[in-house]
């Protein structure tokens, strides 16, 4: 046989032990044939022998990884079922054991009871909040009831003392109607003060985005508080900027509203002092400019103590400032809140005895439109509006009578209408420049008139006069087509504005 086939040990062993003659013989030839198959054999068993043995040791270290990271996450897993059962409430009667970390079984259980506790809590919250929701909707209600009341009667007061202030009068009765308008001022704030919170807490005060002229209404607003701080020998001084932007955009009514807290603030707690007003340019882009403000006093000033209080609802610095005062608290709250609307915070510098500093700081947009020209209070020019034809459709007796007064005075040819529908029929047979619109009436609402009416005249101009000034109001009256909104008691001045602007004639400014 070729020794070239032989295994090789069996190769060494022939040479080694056989003889040529002996490996001539057939019967030795066979032999070394199967001794030689043996060998192979025994190599290929070997050989797959130690290749299984390879194959298990990666298995089992394969397997061995595996079960290590399952029990690590297991272990993990228990830990985070451990940490839920520490952050979640343990039902009344209850108390978080030491769990087995291999009673899975125990810590589910336990588990389970704490979210079913939590979602009874839940569920007590969620009727706590639907219950707390039909209260303040039922204050809503109560404070829109309650306006209408007090300022329906208020408007007639209001309007008759305005009337007789315009009159000859002896200086003692003069006297009397300045107190008298003083007094009706007052309790209008308040209510004012007490409406606006109420909008604020609800979360029902949108800014409205208009184009005005900051230095404009600071001017207007230190020409309105102008008489008062002359009551008390102050002198107001307004330092602005006129690098300022002509017209920005805004809510000019809101911000006009936290200026003149402020500067009532400071005329109030002033006596024979200054009180400056400064509106700065701090730094302006193309598109937007910003704007600091400050007013500052000499008056009574604020102990540093007392420096966050008074943003307190209802609170004042103390209880003799409230005695000697007056005020609800609340100007101050009402004015931090709507600057928070237009996202900047109010600063206040105060020494007590040497007055105060409050500022803040505004980021308005530029506007490329000239703003509406702003009609200043005294504006009011009784040939303006001579010759209009208007119909008053109002249903309280005194408020017809003050408000036929008015209107007669500045020229205006009046036709009333007691409720909505008597306001519809003459609206079909007449015609009228612009309608003043009370919204409560019997018979028939202002908003269901005025939704009749622009069915019937889609241009004429319909102005609400409503003494309803919570919030639903004002959106409810443009649904429904009306174009403006006039709160009572209102200044005689702001309703003439109103007829001039929406009958189209031109102002004496």
């Amino acid at each position: 046989m070729e020794e070239s086939k032989l295994h090789k040990i069996l190769s060494r062993q022939i040479h080694r032990h056989l003889t040529g003659a002996c490996l001539q013989d057939k019967g030795v030839q066979q032999f070394i044939q199967a001794v030689n198959e043996s060998y192979q054999n025994f190599d290929r068993d070997k050989e797959l022998l130690e290749h299984s043995a390879l194959v298990n040791d990666r298995e089992y270290s394969a397997i061995n990884q595996k079960l290590k990271e399952e029990v690590s996450q297991r272990r993990q897993s228990v830990e985070k079922l451990i940490e839920a059962i520490e952050l979640i409430e343990v039902p009344e009667g209850e108390a978080i054991a030491d769990f087995d970390l291999n009673n899975l079984v125990g810590l589910v259980n336990f588990l389970q009871r704490q979210i079913e506790h939590r979602k009874t809590i839940e569920a007590e919250l969620r009727q706590a909040k639907e219950e707390a929701e039909k209260a303040t909707l039922a204050k809503s209600d109560f404070l829109s009831m309650m306006s209408h009341e007090i300022r329906t009667p208020l408007n007639g007061i209001v309007g008759m003392t305005y009337l007789m202030l315009q009159e000859e009068v002896p200086p003692s009765m003069n006297e009397n109607l300045k107190t008298l308008q003083f007094s009706i001022e007052h309790l209008q704030a308040l209510i004012n003060d007490i409406l606006d919170f109420s909008k604020i807490e609800a979360g029902k005060v949108e800014l409205e985005e208009v184009t005005f002229d900051f230095k404009q209404l600071i001017s207007n607003i230190k020409r309105a508080q102008q008489a008062k701080a002359q009551e008390k020998g102050n002198r107001i001084r307004l330092m602005i900027d006129d690098d300022i932007p002509n017209s920005l955009i805004g809510d000019s009514l809101r911000i006009g509203q936290v200026l003149t807290n402020l500067v009532s603030n400071a005329i109030k707690f002033t006596l024979q002092g200054t009180v400056t007003i400064e509106l700065a340019l701090e730094h302006r882009t193309e598109e937007m400019a910003s704007i600091y403000v400050s007013v500052q006093d000499t008056g009574i000033g604020i102990a540093p103590d007392k420096q966050q209080a008074i943003f307190t609802m209802f609170t004042q610095a103390n209880s003799a400032t409230t005695r000697k005062f007056g005020g609800t608290g609340l100007g101050l709250v009402i004015t931090k809140k709507l600057l928070e609307l237009h996202g900047s915070e109010i600063h206040v510098q105060s020494q007590e005895g040497k007055g105060a500093t409050f500022s803040f700081t505004l980021n308005l947009p530029i506007s490329h439109t000239a703003p509406v020209a702003v009609v200043a209070p005294d504006a009011v020019d009784e040939k303006t509006l001579k010759g209009l034809r208007i119909l008053l459709v109002e249903d309280y007796p005194v408020n017809v009578k003050v408000a036929l007064k008015f209107l007669h005075k500045w020229g205006i040819d009046v036709d009333t209408a007691e409720n909505g529908q008597v306001a519809v029929d003459k609206c079909q047979v007449g015609q009228y420049d612009l309608i003043l619109m009370d919204l409560q009436m019997p018979v028939m609402d202002g908003y269901t008139a005025a939704a009749e009416i622009r069915k019937m005249n889609a241009s004429i101009p319909i102005i609400a006069l409503t003494a309803s000034a919570t919030f639903s109001n004002r959106d409810r009256a443009v649904l429904v087509g009306m174009d403006d909104y006039v709160t009572k008691p209102f200044n005689p001045k702001d309703l003439f504005n109103k007829i001039a602007k929406y009958s189209q004639r031109q102002l004496s400014i």
